[in-house]
This record gives structure tokens, C-alpha cells and sequence, in this order.
């Protein structure tokens, strides 16, 4: 029988965490074999907190921030499963996700992870945020992380090219064969669109032991609130990270087209400076860091 390990990365934010790790718990017919929570350096109290109230929870307690890839890092690392589940702290398993998930990825052994629905708390979907195509120079141009691969809700399991990490069912040996997720992407943001784009690289080799990426599972609900770690972070910084980051992905993944990429990205920051006065200084901040 397959094992399988669920991670979740915490920093700061609220009780969103505790619905997480319950819903994870209550998974049937069985919950996973391992659950480790990864309290990346909050400094808050919460990872002593949460070991207290779930004793049948690793929890573990770093003293230091190392970015949401570190933290994932890490918690795989302390897993021994054959699967990973990959998890947001902000994320609350509905029903018997977990179960078609799991079938679906022993179902296609090609596959090299599959991916629930997100849905909002008022059920309507996140499929054009969480389901993307991987961006191409004129979307980083943009400040943008890819198109929304699909206009409607999937009804049926389909490929898409870069699901967001906010929930993953993955082979343990896919993640060690790209060895895991970027750390250098800190804190956060775009360390996943890069592993997807690191990915789609691997399966055109024809000896990568798997001939297809990833697969959304519709059956599959898992609601996702969204946003906790940004209002923790600020918009200053969080607007620095973002676009650092795409950067970071445009020069490993489009070296040739990064000035053009930078050019473009800097009139359209100026632009939102302009057109966001709540966030202008945030704004002209970035662009004074990136020059």
C-alpha cells in the first residue's frame, strides 16, 4: 500500500492552520500516514501551540525563516511516505478529497502529481488563479505569473501546466529528482511556477521515468482562504518578493528576453503606481530597488 505524507508550512497568520490540521486528521477512510507542520520561524508561540493541541502532529519548530521552499524542503525531508501532499496552511480538506486524489495518482503512473479544485468559502471556484499555464515572456512583462489555463471549471480530470502550491499531491520521486522547491525564491512566491516550469522541462526527456506533469482532479475540493502570509509580510515587502522573484524565474527561464522583460515590468510598475494611490509609495519603492 502506497504512503502518503502531508506537509504544511505555517508562518504567523491566525487559526487558519488549526482547520487545516483537523481536516487533515479526519481524512477517511484514513488520514495520512505522516503529518509534519513546519512553523517557519514565526517567533509567535503558535508551533509550541499547535504541538500541544495536536500531539499526533510532528511539529516542526525552526528557529529561523528559510521562505516557504525552505520550510517545504524541510518537512519533506522529515517524511519518509512515498507520497507528499503538500499543503497551505489556509486550505481545509472537504469530504473525500484526499481519497480521489490518492486514486487518481495510483490510477495513471505516468503522472507526476495531481492537484484538487480550489473553491472560495462560498464554494465558487479559484480554477483561473490556481490553474495556469506556464508565463511566457510577455506575461512576465506584465507581472504576471501565466494565463488561466482554462475559462471555465474543469469538470473532468484534465493536464495543466502549472497548478499553485497551495495544494499538491506529488510523487516523492519526482520531488527528489528536481530536488524539491528553490529556497532562493524567499520568502515566497514563484518558487512553485518555477518547480512547474523545471517540470515541463524534465518530461520532454525521454528518460524522465514520467511522461506527464500534472492533473486536476475536480472531484476533489479543497477550500483555500488565501492572502494569510501576505498580511503578516505588508505590502512593501510583499510587492518586493513578487517581483524580485519574477525576475529570479526570468533569468533562468527566459535569459535572453530579461532586459526586455525588465523594461516592460518597470513602465508597468510605474503604471500601477499611478493608477493604486493607496499603494503608490509601495510601488515607487519597488522601483527604486529594482533601479
Amino acid at each position: 500500500m502506497t504512503t502518503l505524507a502531508a506537509v504544511v508550512v505555517r508562518w504567523k497568520g491566525g487559526d487558519e492552520v488549526e482547520r487545516c490540521l483537523r481536516s487533515l486528521l479526519a481524512c477517511k477512510p484514513k488520514a495520512p500516514t505522516e503529518i509534519v507542520l513546519v512553523d517557519a520561524g514565526s517567533g509567535d508561540g503558535g508551533a509550541q501551540r499547535l504541538a500541544r493541541t495536536f500531539p499526533e502532529i510532528q511539529v516542526e519548530a525552526l528557529h529561523e525563516n528559510p521562505g516557504f521552499a525552505g520550510a517545504a524542503n524541510h518537512g519533506v525531508n522529515a517524511t519518509t511516505a512515498e507520497n507528499i501532499f503538500l499543503l497551505n496552511p489556509d486550505t481545509e480538506i472537504l469530504g473525500p478529497a484526499l481519497v480521489s486524489l490518492t486514486a487518481s495518482l495510483g490510477d495513471r503512473p505516468d503522472l507526476a502529481g495531481v492537484v484538487p479544485q480550489l473553491e472560495n468559502i462560498d464554494g465558487s471556484s479559484q480554477h483561473q488563479w490556481q490553474l495556469k499555464d506556464l508565463p511566457t515572456r510577455r506575461d512576465l512583462g506584465l507581472g504576471r505569473s501565466g494565463r488561466p489555463a482554462f475559462n471555465r471549471n474543469p469538470e473532468h480530470p484534465v493536464p495543466v501546466a502549472q497548478p499553485a502550491a497551495a495544494a499538491w499531491l506529488i510523487r516523492r520521486a519526482v520531488w527528489d529528482a528536481l530536488d524539491g522547491l528553490d529556497p532562493s525564491y524567499f520568502p515566497a512566491w514563484w518558487e512553485d511556477v518555477d518547480f512547474c516550469a523545471r517540470l515541463h522541462n524534465r518530461i520532454k526527456d525521454p528518460s524522465f521515468p514520467w511522461s506527464e506533469a500534472w492533473h486536476v482532479v475536480p472531484e476533489a475540493r479543497v477550500r483555500h482562504v488565501g492572502g494569510s502570509s501576505v498580511g503578516s509580510l505588508g505590502n512593501r515587502a510583499f510587492l518586493e518578493a513578487f517581483y524580485g522573484n519574477l525576475l529570479r524565474f526570468a533569468e533562468r527561464h527566459h535569459p535572453q528576453q530579461l532586459s526586455s522583460i525588465r523594461r516592460r515590468l518597470r513602465f508597468g510598475l510605474m503604471v500601477r503606481a499611478f493608477v493604486k494611490p493607496t499603494l503608490f509609495r509601495e510601488y515607487r519603492g519597488v522601483l527604486s530597488r529594482f533601479g
